[in-house]
């Protein structure tokens, strides 16, 4: 983990992902950060607070209403992933929730472009 790296929430359905994911948001010079053990995702957020949060959309606890709720009023920035395999409509859960989309594979380059995007805004 980076020193000092802001923290980057990162839930997924599949521990490879998991891993590669924190490897690029490492890579971007933030701190990859995943919940521990048999955590809830609401848990994971008030341990870590972070200020993004990464959630892969098979994720069946996370990727729903009831973690994204508590997310955003914890004002962090909520961006769902998906794969090209992954059958779920992602649209409209990102445009109700109002949370940033990405779909993978995506470049490391792209990825911390992405985050640097979401922590520039000045948060009260």
């Amino acid at each position: 983990m980076v020193t000092g790296a802001r923290p980057v929430l990162i839930f997924s359905a599949d521990a490879l992902t998991a891993a590669l994911i924190g490897a690029a948001v490492e890579l971007s010079g933030f701190a990859p950060v995943f919940p521990a053990g048999d955590e809830t995702p609401r848990d994971a957020l008030l341990r870590v607070r972070p200020g993004i949060a990464l959630v892969d959309c098979d994720h069946e606890q996370a990727c729903t209403e009831t973690f994204f709720g508590p997310a955003l009023m914890a004002r962090a920035r909520v961006v769902i992933f998906s794969s090209s395999r992954s059958n779920r409509a992602l649209e409209p859960i990102a445009e109700q929730f109002g949370v940033r989309l990405i779909r993978l594979p995506m470049a490391v380059d792209e990825l911390a472009r992405v985050l640097q995007e979401l922590e520039s805004p000045v948060r009260a």
